[in-house]
């Protein structure tokens, strides 16, 4: 008789999913890992992930279904935050009715992606290495490290898969994220990449590189530096809409008029202006004349109403004495 093997983890393309919880002893199985009879997440796995990431809470069930496909394929934990899927709101939607509310990306670490690109190469009986980093300035010259203070204008990144060779160069103006600082009134690179921006443009070219190189393996999955400029973006954009609807609340929006609009408003307050004219101003009054004199008729009346008084009698002339 043989000895019978005990009972393993099962592997399903290239991720380790445990099978039927076993009795353990002093061991409990946990309530939210990934068995091998299911084909979608349940209720307390979506519980937990909700609160690790809480956008997922309104996830369409398709989306999330292909979330749970790409943690059985790479292997990859996400309630130890391995491999996350992020929603974004897609700005298409406002104008098209057929594009989605939201984005959805699954991301990862840099570790992440080594770690899926070497279990894909050794399950394929290969080996993963990397030739030297070369980095390049404005000019396009070539270095082995980056010792300037300034930002590097690309990075090149070659993983060696076997025999077969994967360079990937990633430009700064394509990959690092800016926002926008009210204090300075301008774009500025975000903190991160001012201080690391090597570093941080060398993970996104070694993504890229790593991603030609298992393709099977990290095909739509990306890691946070890569999405850093598109998270950047969303900002901006949303502080945009929150700007125009609080001028349009305010009445201030119609200020914001292009050239046609604005040769428009200027004709149309031409015209109020022709319409409701202003008030005049009032003359000053001229010194007042000598009454007229009165009519006939009104001198009579006049002496009809004052009442007349009786005559004197004039003294006769004195007569001689007699």
């Amino acid at each position: 008789m043989t000895e019978e093997q005990p009972a393993g983890p099962a592997v399903v393309e290239g991720a380790v999913i445990e099978a039927a919880p076993t009795a353990t002893p002093g061991i409990r199985p946990s309530a939210i890992v990934l068995r091998a009879d299911q084909d979608e997440f349940d209720h307390k796995q979506l519980s937990t992930l909700a609160l690790i990431s809480p956008g997922l809470a309104n996830a369409p069930r398709g989306h999330l279904a292909m979330f749970f496909h790409y943690c059985v394929r790479t292997g990859l934990d996400p309630f130890a935050r391995q491999i996350y899927m992020i929603g974004r709101t897609n700005w298409k939607a406002a104008d098209n009715p057929d594009e989605p509310e939201k984005t959805w990306t699954i991301q990862t670490g840099i570790d992440g992606f080594r770690t899926v690109a070497h279990r894909a190469a050794a399950k394929a009986g290969e080996s993963i290495s990397y030739e030297d980093t070369v980095y390049y300035d404005s000019e396009g010259n070539a270095h082995e490290v980056w010792l300037s203070k300034a930002y590097p204008s690309a990075v090149k990144v070659t993983v060696v898969r076997g025999t077969a060779r994967f360079p990937f160069i990633a430009r700064w103006d394509e990959f690092a994220p800016t926002y926008y600082d009210r204090k300075s009134s301008a774009y500025v690179v975000a903190k991160m990449w001012q201080q690391m921006p090597a570093h941080m443009l060398r993970k996104c070219a070694e993504a890229g590189s790593l991603r030609m190189a298992a393709p099977q393996d990290l095909s739509g999955v990306y890691v946070d530096e890569e999405m850093a400029r598109a998270d950047s973006e969303a900002v901006v954009r949303e502080a945009e809409e929150a700007t125009r609807r609080l001028r349009q609340a305010a009445g201030l929006e119609a200020g914001k008029l292009s050239g046609d609009d604005t040769k428009n408003g200027s004709a149309d307050d031409a015209a109020n202006t022709s319409t409701e004219k202003p008030a005049p101003k009032k003359r000053a009054r001229p010194a007042k004349k000598a009454a007229p004199a009165a009519a006939p008729d009104a001198q009579v009346e006049q002496d009809q109403a004052q009442p007349k008084r009786k005559p004197r009698k004039r003294a006769e002339p004195g007569r001689a004495a007699s």
